[in-house]
């Protein structure tokens, strides 16, 4: 009786494509979208059908716990290290405090402007939400040494949150749901902030 052989197992060769996606940069792989998209309507479709199932995934809480994060890490040393005297005058200590506050909310508003370029804006309403308790979380909570610098920077920027957010609105934005919201998470700052929003909205 003749002894029947196994069969033998081959492993499949990985695709050159799974090599060069192992391989690529960010900045390749968004080149490779582009490139894809051009030369196929329908997986420019797939692309972005899927990227805005990604970006709508925003949870106003995470987004309030990084702001606070991005924040708490301004440092009073660098407040010093940047202001004081140079070579083209004299730098205030609060200015330099100021534009480091500022600058550590730019990304986030730059994440703001890309949901209402792509008409996201139940997703830009939510991250301003985000965005506001952070910067409250941060002015109740935060020991900082560096808020003595930049002692109005976050209420002045609260403003600023707050009237981005009217902003996504066409008509009238719906003042009683940023009041639900900011006597529930922002209750010191609740007052001015809705009279500041009804006296845009006259």
């Amino acid at each position: 009786m003749a002894v029947r052989k196994k069969p033998t197992t081959r492993k499949r060769r990985a695709s050159p494509s799974s090599k060069i996606l192992d391989s690529i940069t960010g900045s390749d792989a968004l080149s490779l979208l582009k490139l894809l998209a051009e030369r196929d309507e329908e997986f420019a479709e797939l692309i972005d059908a899927t990227g805005r199932e990604l970006l709508a995934k925003v949870n106003s809480e995470e987004v309030a716990t990084e702001v606070q994060i991005a924040l708490e890490s301004l440092g009073v040393e660098e407040v010093w290290d940047d202001a004081g005297a140079t070579r083209d005058g004299y730098v205030d200590p609060g200015d330099t405090a100021w534009q480091m506050f500022e600058d550590a909310l730019n990304p986030f508003e730059a994440t703001i402007e890309k949901y209402r370029r792509l008409s996201m804006t139940t997703e830009a309403r939510s991250y301003c939400e985000g965005m506001l308790r952070g910067i409250y979380d941060f002015h109740k909570e935060s020991s900082s040494e560096y808020k003595d610098w930049a002692v109005d920077a976050p209420s002045e920027f609260f403003g600023q949150i707050l009237e981005i957010w009217r902003s996504l609105f066409k008509g009238r934005a719906p003042i009683p749901e940023m009041e639900r919201f900011l006597r529930s998470y922002c209750p010191e700052w609740s007052e001015w902030s809705l009279r500041m929003l009804r006296k845009r909205r006259r």
